[in-house]
């Protein structure tokens, strides 16, 4: 089976009904054609739908009304054109019509765009207006905005990151990990396209000479323990023959990447790096091909929410949102999904508990084992044998809380071929 995830800025529907907009959120002819109002853009912000807003948005494209210029800055940043998204943002502060709380929310996707464009410089100086007055954010807000404010003022002096194609490349992993060079030295590690940045443990970043550049960024962990990380600036980073420069990695304690036994991860390259390949083609952890200039795809079935791959799932007729996460060993089904088909999961699955580690320790969490799954990911069914119901919110904040399921690498094995298309 050959599975196709490609971004697009605009909708275009292929051959899976996964590619088209959230049936939970579809609207009838009246709605589709009347105007956008605010109340309807926050809404469906708030609910991280950017594929309904962008069939929203289709319906008014030169409209300029307040509304759609917010709808139009968070799909551009979505579908993965940050300067649009950007130019937009600046083009709506400038009005000065709009509810503090917005201007606050546009502020905070400027700043996300700016790391996604390695534009450290620009990006502090819209977090130092943002945190100019702390009264528009509530507490998740401010303190996500001076974590944010954290790296810009640690990086402003960096410059971006780059990379040149030497031509296409062909890696295979090795057990599981890629083989990367860094500066003059050859390692081997994860490949995650849900880690939002880089990660090297702190002895590994001492022993290859990266230059570690104090942050105190405050992370967010699966327990209630508190990590701190900093950030190191790699020179030169190559992986088959894709040249990088100036790549930004957090760098974590050993301690929080050594897990039962003493497993350790050394180091994952996260979503920048692999965002700006372009095109990424994995067959499984066996082998990843990435061809020179990502080719036109249509199928408009991936979405970014900050640094995170968002893609629809479809299941038993009905339309999932879920993370699309090349580091995760088994996909996982959140306290939404539960929430929403709870009678139906409840009479055709077991209760159990299950013991999850990650950075930050182990906790015990109840589970619902459902079996025999049909997915639509993507332009093609797979079936899981059994997969994890989890019965609670696994984040702190409320507004966190809306992603359906977590798809790992159980379920895109099942595939011969990913294609993750960062351009289109």
């Amino acid at each position: 089976m050959r599975r196709l995830v490609a971004l697009a800025v605009c909708m275009s529907v292929a051959s899976g009904a996964s590619c088209t907009a959230f049936r939970h959120e579809s609207h009838d002819d009246a709605t589709r054609h009347a105007d956008l109002t605010l109340a309807e853009v926050v809404r469906l912000r708030q609910a991280h739908n950017y594929f309904a807003l962008r069939a929203r948005l289709r319906d008014a494209p030169a409209s300029r009304t307040a509304a759609t210029d917010v709808a139009r800055a968070t799909v551009q940043a979505a579908f993965n054109h940050p300067a649009a998204s950007n130019a937009t943002i600046h083009r709506l502060l400038e009005t000065g019509t709009l509810p503090d709380s917005l201007i606050a929310d546009l502020r905070l996707l400027a700043m996300n765009n700016s790391l996604r464009l390695f534009e450290y410089a620009d990006g502090l100086k819209v977090a130092n207006a943002l945190l100019a007055d702390t009264t528009r954010l509530d507490a998740r807000r401010l303190r996500d905005a001076r974590n944010t404010q954290r790296v810009f003022q640690a990086l402003a002096g960096v410059p971006p990151q780059t990379v040149q194609m030497g031509g296409p490349s062909r890696v295979r992993f090795v057990d599981g990990r890629i083989p990367v060079t860094i500066n003059d030295s050859t390692r081997q590690y994860g490949f995650d396209t849900g880690a939002n940045l880089s990660v090297i443990m702190r002895s590994e970043a001492v022993a290859l000479g990266v230059r570690i550049v104090p942050a105190a960024i405050d992370l967010g962990t699966a327990t209630d323990r508190r990590v701190v990380a900093d950030l190191g600036v790699v020179d030169r980073l190559t992986i088959g023959e894709m040249h990088f420069r100036n790549v930004v990695f957090l760098v974590l304690d050993d301690a929080m990447l050594t897990f039962d036994g003493g497993f350790r991860i050394p180091g994952i390259i996260g979503f920048p790096v692999i965002e700006q390949m372009g095109e990424i083609h994995l067959a499984g952890t066996t082998e990843l091909w990435v061809p020179v200039g990502a080719p036109k795809r249509h199928q408009a079935n991936l979405a970014l929410d900050g640094l995170s791959l968002l893609t629809p799932v479809r299941w038993e007729g009905d339309t999932l949102l879920c993370r699309l996460d090349t580091g995760a060993g088994q996909t996982q089904f959140y306290e939404p999904f539960y929430r929403r088909f709870r009678a139906q999961i409840d009479s055709s699955s077991v209760s159990l508990v299950r013991k999850k580690g990650g950075a930050g320790g182990v906790q015990q969490t109840p589970v619902r084992v459902l079996a025999d799954m049909r997915l639509v990911l993507g332009d093609t069914v797979v079936v899981a044998k059994q997969l994890d119901v989890v019965l609670q919110p696994l984040v702190p904040n409320v507004e966190d809380n809306y992603l359906d399921c977590n798809i790992g690498r159980d379920l895109l094995g099942a595939y011969s071929e990913l294609v993750l298309n960062f351009r289109e």
